[in-house]
């Protein structure tokens, strides 16, 4: 037959216990904590693609060009510059007129190379807004979604 145990063994085990117990909630608690990195990395995540596509789409709205044609202008560029310095080299048994038409052509898809760039560069406001409307709307879905709320809809639809 077994006895009960009596209290001053329970209060033997007692420390123990509440060693094991809070070893538990700790384990829990690293767990939930996981969970939630997780979460909000992926929050994070669609919200720095979100941004990044805000971005681009600002940034070429300001450039006024295709990247395809920025990228056929810097490579006609880099090819009159290399025609240019072979013309250059041998500019002494050759027509100079040709030359400074050449240069002249070079000096204005530069200017234009030059204008898209400083278009280019006046998007930061319209890019830091986006940034931050985008980032203010990440927050706000995250914290109604953590409340266990969604986000209202708007009907855009007038109501009789």
């Amino acid at each position: 037959m077994t006895t009960a145990p009596t209290l001053a063994t329970r209060l033997k085990r007692l420390p123990g216990q509440l060693l094991l117990a809070l070893i538990n909630a700790t384990a829990l608690l690293v767990i939930v904590a996981c969970v939630l990195v997780i979460v909000v990395l992926n929050r994070v995540d669609q919200a720095g693609e979100r941004i990044a596509a805000t971005v681009t789409e600002a940034a070429l709205s300001k450039l006024e060009m295709t990247p395809a044609a920025l990228k056929e202008r810097l490579q006609s560029v880099d090819g009159k510059v290399a025609e240019l310095v072979d013309q250059l080299e041998t500019a002494g048994s050759r027509d100079d007129r040709a030359l400074t038409l050449q240069v002249a052509e070079l000096n204005r898809t530069l200017n234009d190379l030059k204008a898209a760039a400083q278009n280019l560069g006046s998007a930061g406001p319209d890019i830091t807004e986006a940034a931050f409307r985008q980032a203010g709307e990440t927050l706000t879905e995250t914290i109604l979604s953590v409340r266990g709320c969604t986000a209202m809809q708007t009907d855009e639809t007038p109501r009789s």
